[in-house]
């Protein structure tokens, strides 16, 4: 009876099992085992992308150089050894970015062979490098991480704006621009009472005559094409501009990657649905390629309408503006300013994603400016320039 109570099989096959998890257990790897060498002479099987960079030309030098940023949402084209092609937009750091594998078939760089890559500008835009087209032939390398090299990198492609003063005038003026060369000359006006006029950086005179009266203005023209509030029409002597000048970036609001609504009192003014944010918090290319200083933007608040308010007079003297998302290329941002009760200034100017216009406002002695967009889309606003007194 007592034999009977131990089975042969569970003597036999307990141990049996204990023993080979002690084995796996007790197994121990060198150097060799865990820091294994690649056979370099085959296929890594993995894919890497082969890149162009395409930046904003803010000098206008054609070359890479300190200050200049990244320019997201411009149209690359890649052609292949067939001749067929595809296109990329460059990412929020500016690159455009094609997937190359010689063992995954269905990415864009398969086979060795000639490639080009073109950087198609946006309307109003020019390259400045001179490298639009860049070519290589791609060869295979087993080992490499998509096993295929390209035998010659890409070379950063500039642009820059054309520059460029318009504006709108009542229908039979006359107009002229006089330049940094000291260089006068008159310039169509449209039917509809629309200039615009090709122009280069540095400081411009703009003289508007009509019913014998003439109205001047002083601008200057720096990365972006300047737009004019609408001449008013009325001769004699211009307001003197208010003394204090201010320039402000909206950097100095907050420091991480948030978002941070104006707050009444920033520079003097009070603020109403105006938010402050980095330039790459959202996806959207508009901000990156608006912001002309630092690294911070503003916008108004889900695209309502916001305010720059005082009750002291101010100036507003001008801002970049932009359209925050690609899809609301060609908004229309709608200014609105008051002395007091009293409407003083409206005008209307056309946003892009690609880069901002200067709006060269010359707004005096406001009391409330409002800024909205007709779609409500979010337009960005960088460098908000007005003047207070003392």
């Amino acid at each position: 009876m007592t034999r009977g109570l131990f089975f042969s099989g569970a003597l036999v096959v307990a141990p049996a099992i204990g023993l080979a998890m002690f084995c796996d257990a007790a197994r121990a790897g060198g150097a060799k085992d865990y820091y294994t060498k690649r056979a370099w002479g085959s296929f890594n099987g993995g894919q890497m992308n082969t890149s162009i960079l395409v930046f904003r030309d803010l000098n206008r030098n054609g070359v890479y150089d300190l200050g200049d940023r990244p320019m997201p949402h411009v149209a690359v084209e890649l052609g292949k050894p067939n001749g067929d092609t595809v296109m990329r937009w460059t990412n929020a750091g500016g690159f455009a970015n094609f997937r190359m594998s010689v063992t995954q078939r269905d990415l864009e760089v398969v086979d060795p062979g000639h490639y080009s890559l073109r950087v198609v500008p946006p309307p109003g835009w020019s390259i400045t490098t001179g490298n639009a087209s860049q070519e290589s032939d791609y060869v295979v390398s087993p080992g490499s991480p998509g096993d295929m090299i390209a035998c010659a990198t890409t070379h950063p492609v500039g642009l820059a704006p054309d520059l460029t003063i318009s504006g709108a005038v009542a229908a039979g003026s006359r107009i002229s621009f006089t330049g940094p060369d000291g260089v006068t000359a008159a310039a169509k006006v449209e039917p509809d009472g629309w200039f615009s006029a090709p122009a280069t950086p540095g400081e411009w005179l703009v003289d508007v005559s009509a019913d014998g009266a003439t109205q001047r203005r002083k601008i200057v023209v720096g990365g972006a094409p300047v737009v004019l509030s609408a001449f008013s029409g009325k001769g004699g002597p211009a307001e003197e501009p208010l003394p204090e000048q201010h320039v402000v970036g909206f950097d100095d609001l907050l420091t991480t990657s948030g978002v941070f609504e104006i707050p009444s009192g920033y520079g003097g003014l009070n603020w109403y649905n105006l938010v402050a944010m980095h330039q790459r918090f959202t996806d959207g290319p508009g901000y990156v390629n608006t912001t002309m200083s630092g690294e911070f933007i503003a916008y108004n608040s889900s695209g309502h309408p916001a305010q720059a308010f005082s009750d002291k007079p101010f100036d507003f003297e001008g801002a970049y503006f932009g359209a925050g998302w690609n899809d609301a290329e060609g908004e229309t941002l709608v200014l609105k300013a008051w002395r007091g009760d009293q409407p003083a200034y409206e005008d209307q100017v056309v946003l892009s994603a690609s880069g901002p216009v200067y709006f060269a406002a010359d707004y005096m002695r406001i009391t409330r400016l409002e800024i909205r967009t007709q779609h409500h889309w979010q337009a960005a606003i960088d460098d908000f320039a007005y003047r207070t007194g003392p």
